[in-house]
């Protein structure tokens, strides 16, 4: 797995830590997303990582009533 960039991982979440807050495993976070459940990632760099920000994060709770 490709390390985010520096400047990137104090301005957004990673994956993992969205997870975390939402209480989600990753393939429960993944099928949402993939069927449009939840809004697609706030950036996805170059290596593929994907970034979420706070409002992102703010949406989803909002989608899953958390």
């Amino acid at each position: 797995m490709a390390n985010p960039k520096l400047e990137l991982k104090f301005k957004y979440m990673t994956a993992p830590g969205v997870r975390s807050k939402l209480g989600l495993s990753r393939y429960q976070m993944d099928e949402r997303i993939k069927r449009g459940l939840l809004p697609k990632p706030t950036m996805v760099d170059e290596n593929g990582v994907r970034f979420f920000d706070q409002e992102w994060l703010g949406k989803a709770k909002a989608i899953l009533k958390i």
